[in-house]
């Protein structure tokens, strides 16, 4: 979705306005992101209506207008924060008390394993953010408050690049300073990093399971 989105930077510039409480900024947030939002979550869910995607939409804007103090924007863009809180809350609306009944209530079970994230890339199985959501019924914001208590500066940048669906070494080379490597050393350390990184927040749901 990427290609169709304002840059990072005039993101940053809308949310800052939305702040200082501009008074067209969040009119000019719903004609970027509404649209924008319906189609991500009628590709993400296409079996519920279409009524439930836009209503879904509608309401993470409204949220966000509200406490737009959440969204960090050094951590990663206002739409990719945006994403993330609407498949939430798309979530938290599918067959709350099915998902609630079904509570699986060990992370070890080989079932369960095969839903963890892989070793890759979390956006690209879109499984974080539902992994600890079939786990645990703490809220989109307090699991972000809760990573950003566990995970330091360097892991917290990875894991929004990853959330972001950046797949190119190179960006993660830079952030771990392995840039005067060659490519193929350069790819070597960055899955090592990504691998223990996947390790702790694994660990990360593990521990939330059991609270």
């Amino acid at each position: 979705m990427a290609h169709s989105e304002p840059s990072r930077e005039q993101q940053a510039q809308l949310h800052q306005r939305i702040v200082q409480e501009d008074p067209i900024a969040f009119a000019e947030l719903c004609e970027k992101a509404l649209d924008h939002l319906v189609l991500f979550l009628r590709a993400q869910f296409p079996q519920q209506s279409s009524h439930q995607q836009e209503q879904t939409a509608i309401d993470c804007l409204l949220s966000y207008q509200r406490r737009p103090a959440q969204f960090n924007p050094k951590k990663l863009s206002l739409l990719a924060f945006l994403r993330m809180a609407a498949r939430y809350d798309m979530m938290n609306a599918i067959d709350k008390h099915r998902r609630h009944s079904q509570r699986i209530t060990s992370l070890d079970d080989p079932t369960t394993l095969l839903r963890l994230p892989g070793d890759d890339t979390l956006n690209e199985h879109i499984a974080f953010d539902e992994w600890l959501h079939e786990h645990t019924d703490l809220s989109f914001q307090e699991i972000l408050e809760l990573l950003d208590a566990e995970l330091d500066e360097e892991e917290k940048q990875m894991m929004f690049l990853m959330m972001e669906g950046v797949r190119e070494s190179r960006p993660y080379a830079e952030l771990l300073g392995f840039t005067d490597d060659d490519d193929a050393s350069q790819r070597k350390e960055v899955k090592r990093a990504k691998d223990r990184l996947n390790k702790k927040l694994r660990r990360f749901g593990q521990r939330i399971d059991r609270e």
